[in-house]
């Protein structure tokens, strides 16, 4: 199955989970590297009363485990005294979402074009995903809707004479009078022996937020997974950051499995959260050890929370485009834990250092992310990639592209060659949908737009352009089954967004299940992931309800 990749090469290397619906399989990892204990008995010896005080937990699969919660502890940094005890915020106690915002109709006589970069960030589905298991709807300002579409696999094909192809279905609506115009981007899929070494520093935050299994545990599982995937010629550093920033683990071979779990397994949690020079440190030790013929990136493993140094959300994302941009080493954030957690600064930090946002809740999410989607699928094939949909205003009387609100382009800087844009790795897919209203005249299979991806080639540099033309559908044409469930996830996306604390929630809700049950009885891989989140939706809405952010 091909997955969901991004930005440069090692951003594929843990962008995997974007499209999977993947069953929670045994570990296989072997002896050599157990990453599942790091998980597993991260809270290993903590007594009964202190485990209660912190809630519960969750298995692999996601389910609630009563009576397993988080230690009565925390280990102090270095050069800070004991703190107090700390108790777990409550899920929905001090999350940090922004609203992008929706898109509004455009009417095409005034503005034919729409331009946007491309991006696969699944962060926000993750999340929701994390929260419809616990019986609560995902706050409307949380969802981008393009991050839930690009968490399915379509099954369009790769390229093979370019770097990038594109594709373009339109077909009628179910629920509306509008059409549905799916755009598909597809990069061409390369092998893992063909990728460039990777040179990976982690910048993990240790403070003492971190300190439950679902955080901290989680993070050094993941390092672990990691650390089993790549190639002996790959390298890993690790750099912690609580009340200040300190160096745990020098660029070191991954062949070299002792020193790397020994770094891993003295990670320890306590004090403030000095995010600014926990980038600053890791972006440092990138530079010293990056190969300018390798994959060179920080992955920043966090709850996205920062209250000692800079902690303005604009100040740390201006710091970390300008560390990007001077030695080209883009910023993968992950995040981890709900409950005073961030997501607006972890997917901000995310866009500026031209890198991917993703979420992790549970041990299987770090297998999708860290494994499972890792071979074959680290190398860059496009640079700033970037999408321009142009409508024939004869053809069309309006458009509305769903989602990509912040990653709006002026039409200006499609061909503008230094206008920033997406990271496009081997075989990543990107999917864009719009709701078009032909005009009256609009005849059936007539052409009335096109479709045309731009991108700067990784090899040579040069700039490339691939195009498709947009079409209405025939008299008797079926949509796919691609569109459809992509049309399915939209429209959930944006209900959840929109219509919590109405009466039509529940009718759209239920209509939108139906859809995805019916996908599922037809094979299409994805629908009943879709169809079981729906259904929790459908539970959530009177007892979980919406609930109160920052």
């Amino acid at each position: 199955m091909r997955r969901h990749l991004t930005t440069a090469a090692v951003i594929a290397l843990v962008a995997a989970t974007a499209c999977s619906n993947a069953s929670d399989e045994a570990d296989d990892q072997p002896a050599s590297i157990d990453a599942r204990a790091f998980y597993e008995e991260y809270e290993a010896g903590a007594d009964d009363d202190s485990q209660r005080l912190f809630g519960t937990a969750e298995a692999e699969d996601g389910a609630i485990a009563p009576d397993a919660g988080s230690p009565e502890k925390i280990v102090p940094c270095n050069d800070c005294g004991p703190l107090p005890p700390r108790r777990e915020p409550p899920i929905t106690a001090g999350n940090t979402f922004d609203d992008a915002g929706t898109n509004p109709v455009v009417n095409a006589a005034k503005q034919p074009t729409s331009t946007f970069g491309l991006d696969v960030d699944t962060g926000s589905y993750r999340v929701a995903q994390h929260l419809l298991k616990r019986n609560l709807l995902p706050p409307g300002a949380s969802v981008r809707p393009e991050e839930w579409i690009n968490a399915y696999d379509y099954g369009t094909a790769a390229p093979t004479t370019s770097d990038l192809g594109v594709s373009a279905e339109t077909s009628a609506s179910p629920r509306t009078s509008t059409q549905l115009l799916r755009v598909g981007v597809d990069a061409r899929e390369f092998p893992d022996s063909e990728r460039p070494p990777a040179a990976l520093t982690f910048v993990v935050d240790t403070s003492g937020s971190m300190d439950i299994r679902e955080r901290l545990g989680l993070v050094k599982a993941s390092l672990a997974l990691l650390a089993k995937s790549l190639r002996p010629d790959d390298t890993i550093s690790i750099v912690t950051y609580d009340n200040q920033a300190r160096s745990v683990l020098e660029p070191t071979s991954v062949d070299d499995t002792d020193t790397i779990l020994a770094a891993i397994d003295d990670l320890k949690p306590g004090g403030g959260t000095n995010l600014s020079a926990g980038v600053d440190l890791g972006y440092k030790y990138a530079a010293q050890s990056a190969d300018k013929a390798g994959i060179n990136a920080v992955i920043l493993a966090s709850d996205g929370v920062a209250n000692i140094g800079l902690t303005n959300p604009s100040g740390l994302a201006d710091k970390v485009n300008s560390a990007a941009s001077k030695d080209d080493i883009q910023l993968v954030t992950v995040g981890y834990g709900m409950g005073n957690y961030n997501d607006d600064l972890m997917e901000q930090l995310a866009d500026q250092g031209q890198g991917f946002y993703s979420y992790v809740s549970t041990y299987a999410d770090a297998k999708r992310l860290f494994v499972d989607d890792l071979t074959g699928t680290l190398g860059v094939v496009a640079n700033d990639a970037k999408a321009q949909v142009e409508f024939d205003p004869a053809a069309v009387e309006s458009y509305r592209l769903i989602g990509y609100e912040n990653r709006a382009m002026s039409d200006a800087e499609f061909d503008d060659s230094t206008a920033d844009a997406g990271e496009v790795g081997s075989g990543m897919d990107v999917t864009a949908l719009y709701e078009v209203t032909p005009s009256e005249d609009a005849a059936p299979s007539a052409p009335i737009g096109t479709a045309t991806v731009r991108w700067e080639s990784a090899t040579g540099g040069s700039q490339e352009e691939a195009s498709t033309e947009i079409r209405m559908p025939g008299i008797s044409a079926a949509p796919s089954d691609a569109t459809q469930l992509a049309g399915t996830v939209a429209e959930f996306a944006e209900t959840i967004k929109h219509d919590q604390g109405t009466k039509a929630l529940d009718v759209r809700l239920r209509a939108l299940r139906d859809t995805a049950d019916s996908l599922a009885d037809d094979g299409v891989e994805g629908a009943g992931e879709l169809s079981t989140m729906i259904g929790q939706a459908i539970e959530a809405h009177p007892t979980g309800g919406p609930y109160e952010i920052q």
